[in-house]
């Protein structure tokens, strides 16, 4: 049995192939890098995508005080009714009382929407902001990459 021994010059070539195959998948790995998405930016990419379920409620929430208003304006209207008997002065007081509540829940919703149309706001700069930040760490980290590659490749 004998063992062939290739000569420098197939040992030479046999590395170089391995040594530029390497340097191809290092480089197109650092490539994909770059250009994929992480699970961060997938995460931040949904959360905005939601922001605009968040304003449809908040939409909604208007459209409740709005309502809750109306019913307000209603039961003022009855208080004005000249109605002089027990049962009279019991109905204004109880709707009184209901005009009450009425105008608390129309500025707890009121107060509440705004406060949640603040925190939307609040969101999406929060959002662009990480999502800058995650671009600007890829790139940079890319960069380096894709620089150590170049020069191990060289």
């Amino acid at each position: 049995m004998s063992v062939v021994i290739p000569s420098p010059a197939e040992i030479g070539a046999g590395i170089s192939l391995v040594s530029d195959g390497a340097c191809d998948m290092a480089s197109s790995a650092v490539q994909q890098f770059v250009t994929s998405p992480s699970i961060a930016e997938t995460g931040l990419n949904m959360l905005a995508s939601q922001i605009e379920v968040l304003e449809q409620l908040v939409a909604k929430l208007r459209e409740v005080s709005a309502g809750i208003e109306q019913v307000h304006d209603k039961l003022a209207a009855t208080v004005q009714l000249e109605w002089h008997s027990p049962a009279g002065n019991a109905f204004r007081e109880a709707v009184g009382t209901r005009q009450e509540h009425a105008h608390k829940l129309r500025e707890t919703s009121m107060q509440t929407a705004t406060l949640a149309g603040q925190g939307i706001d609040e969101l999406r700069i929060m959002i662009a902001s990480l999502q800058t930040l995650l671009a600007a760490a890829r790139s940079a980290v890319g960069s380096t990459a894709g620089t150590a590659v170049a020069g191990m490749c060289a």
